[in-house]
């Protein structure tokens, strides 16, 4: 596995992701949400929702105070990932919690692939894949934001 992931068609047209590394090593907040596994990232750009202990939360990577909920999966391991034809992104834990992100409303909200530098050049982030195929992972870190209370 090149990237920490291999990418395989189910014969319902949907994919699964087989991550080299499934144990969860950051959760990462940068203008979206990386969830770090290895060398691979899942990284969620858009609203998605997480399902802990059978309650369900709403998410939304630009709104902070949705996102505490997320520290529930770690630490934590991925059981299965994977892509509905319709381009919905579902990943479930070995704890149980259970991240989807919407497909075809969003069909960039989310990306698998290397971390950025994982094959060594930090300045070169590898390909992921969406819904669609192949895209690009998300950027640099972007510096926190401080709010002022």
């Amino acid at each position: 596995m090149p990237d920490g992931v291999l990418q395989r068609e189910l014969p319902d047209g949907s994919r699964e992701f087989v991550l080299e590394d499934p144990v969860l090593r950051a959760l990462i907040v940068d203008g979206g949400l990386r969830l770090r596994f290895g060398r691979t990232d899942v990284v969620v750009t858009g609203p998605c929702s997480l399902e802990v202990d059978g309650v369900g939360h709403r998410l939304d990577p630009g709104a902070a105070e949705t996102l505490a909920p997320l520290l529930s999966c770690y630490p934590g391991t991925a059981r299965w990932i994977w892509a509905s034809p319709d381009g919905r992104l579902t990943m479930v834990l070995m704890q149980g919690q259970r991240l989807v992100v919407p497909g075809p409303l969003a069909p960039s909200s989310w990306s698998v692939g290397a971390s950025p530098g994982a094959a060594g050049d930090a300045a070169k982030p590898a390909p992921a894949h969406g819904p669609e195929g192949p895209v690009p992972v998300a950027g640099p870190a972007r510096p926190a934001r401080r709010r002022q209370v």
